[in-house]
């Protein structure tokens, strides 16, 4: 029997489909032009859209045999929808590197170039390094974020009610997205932690901080969840949602970052 993406995935989630998994896709690119010269056909890169980057194209989800979901990439909250709505350079995949829903976003320049590297301002206002002819992760040089004065002046781009922060026309958008999803779950991206914290500060420097300024990071941790609880709040009142996706980015091969002790307190 024939059942809707959306059917599907309620299903798996109340536990009635027994063996079955609910499989979302995300490539890197490379990963795709790779197959592509392997023979896999070309319609399977994305079309430069950043929408295809985190929902994939309705061909990939064909050709790969994977469901169907929308995120709610218009409304900036979350990595995906920073991401998507960030200003550009359109070049050496400068787009990529924005992750936290910053509005409004810094606007990108390049502070310097070699024949291999670009070196530039993102939208999150760090400092990157990339290789111009790749989409692998670049090198971090500097963050916005040293002590309580900067931060106090980059969270005034964390307010939840930036009107720009949702699609002008709210009520056609809400319409539109209800409609999509009377057969495809849709996700709204309901942000990070340590891992925002960590975008904005610099890994070394957020674990002294820890230590250092235990008030500044519960200052920073609360922005955040004000800001998310607020997106969540105006998008559930009039879109129906399925899914929540939480991005966390705090541990590395060998374990986590911070001791469960400090997620106890501060998360």
């Amino acid at each position: 029997m024939n059942i809707s993406p959306k059917e599907r995935f309620l299903g798996i989630c109340r536990f009635e489909r027994l063996g079955d998994l609910y499989i979302r896709d995300h490539f890197w690119p490379e990963t795709l032009e790779e197959w592509v010269k392997q023979g896999a056909p070309e319609e399977i890169l994305p079309a430069h859209s950043f929408d295809e980057l985190f929902d994939g194209s309705p061909f990939i989800h064909d050709y790969f045999q994977f469901d169907h979901w929308h995120s709610l990439t218009q409304v900036i909250s979350g990595i995906g929808a920073a991401r998507t709505n960030q200003p550009s350079i359109p070049s050496y995949g400068i787009t990529r590197w924005q992750r936290t829903p910053v509005v409004p976003s810094y606007e990108p320049r390049i502070i310097s170039e070699d024949e291999r590297t670009a070196t530039f301002i993102n939208g999150d206002s760090q400092t990157l390094r990339v290789l111009k002819d790749s989409t692998r992760m670049p090198m971090y040089l500097d963050w916005p974020v040293r002590d309580r004065a900067t931060w106090n002046e980059y969270k005034k781009r964390l307010d939840p009610n930036t009107p720009e922060r949702y699609p002008a026309d709210w009520n056609a958008y809400a319409q539109k997205m209800n409609k999509l999803g009377e057969e495809t779950p849709i996700a709204l991206e309901v942000g990070g932690f340590y891992g925002y914290l960590r975008e904005w500060v610099g890994s070394e420097r957020i674990l002294y901080m820890f230590y250092d300024d235990p008030g500044l990071i519960e200052d920073m941790m609360e922005q955040v969840l004000y800001l998310e609880t607020e997106v969540i709040k105006r998008v559930l009142k009039d879109i129906k949602v399925q899914q929540a996706t939480f991005w966390e980015d705090m541990c590395y091969k060998a374990g986590p970052l911070i001791s469960p002790d400090m997620v106890r307190k501060f998360m």
